[in-house]
């Protein structure tokens, strides 16, 4: 199983919450075509003594005891920080938008970024050049904004499993972000508000994660009531691992999720059912029926 991280890229246009998405190419063996959040898998690079000494002086350690095993225990350090690490470094590669600031304490400049987009196929390739980058660049990771937002585990019936961390964060100014052009085909400022509008139009299509990672996200932006007084509100929210188990019937797959009445009697690893999913999380739409193509629905 891999361990990855996901960023949502948030902000807020016209009063409503937006998050950024991109559409993976329709060719790719996995999750082809469908609509996804910037991330991928961690490096042995993230956790490097390099990459530490770029972590701007405010972050260093707010990774430590904010992430646990799929047991309970507090994750390791090193595998902490590389997970914070990969967020940024898969959403730079992915988005253009690089979440670091200099040695002033500054955000980067749209002209210092828009120089940059060259750096992001080079370190889509070798992902220790991330930090040559921002040795370079003299720039520090800004780990210190980024909430832990869930934690989700692949299903074992999948071949290909990873143990994902969910960060969220509000895009910094002045930066615009592009979809990478190789494994992804497009992006768009998607609402979390109105993402099954987008579905019935079949506007975009999405795993179940995706889906309820989006239903979570309009919901507490109606909450709390904008994206500042959300993203406050939210850090050290209850992030219990959730591994979803498939039913595989004769033309879909049902989703189920943990607190379903269901969960126990459908094949698969899975994880507690009483682990301390927040009341709100418990309450979505579950039982989630996914086609034999795989097209959400």
């Amino acid at each position: 199983m891999h361990a990855a991280a996901t960023v949502l890229l948030l902000r807020e246009f016209e009063d409503e919450l937006e998050v950024l998405m991109m559409r993976r190419g329709a060719a790719l063996a996995f999750m082809a075509g469908m609509w996804v959040f910037p991330g991928g898998r961690v490096d042995a690079s993230d956790a490097s003594e390099a990459i530490r000494a770029r972590i701007s002086s405010d972050a260093l350690g707010a990774w430590h005891g904010r992430l646990h095993t799929p047991q309970g225990e507090p994750l390791a350090e090193d595998a902490a920080l590389a997970l914070h690490v990969a967020a940024c470094r898969e959403t730079f590669e992915e988005s253009g938008v690089l979440l670091a600031r200099d040695r002033a304490g500054a955000a980067c400049s749209g002209e210092r970024m828009a120089r940059l987009q060259e750096h992001r196929e080079i370190v889509a390739s070798n992902a220790g050049a991330f930090v040559g980058l921002l040795e370079a660049e003299d720039l520090y990771l800004d780990l210190a904004p980024l909430v832990y937002w869930s934690h989700w585990i692949t299903p074992s019936l999948e071949p290909k499993r990873f143990d994902t961390r969910f960060f969220a964060i509000a895009v910094p100014p002045d930066q615009a972000a592009s979809a990478d052009r190789s494994e992804l085909t497009e992006h768009a400022w998607v609402r979390p508000a109105r993402v099954h509008e987008a579905l019935e139009r079949r506007e975009i299509r999405v795993v179940p994660p995706t889906l309820l990672t989006l239903e979570d996200l309009a919901e507490s932006h109606a909450r709390h009531g904008s994206l500042a007084a959300m993203l406050d509100a939210e850090r050290g929210r209850a992030t219990p691992p959730v591994m979803p188990r498939i039913e595989v019937c004769s033309d879909e797959f049902r989703v189920v999720m943990p607190w379903d009445a269901g969960y126990a009697q459908v094949a698969g690893e899975g994880c507690e059912p009483d682990c301390g999913f927040p009341p709100h999380f418990t309450r979505r739409r579950s039982c989630l029926s996914v086609a034999r193509d795989r097209e959400a629905r």
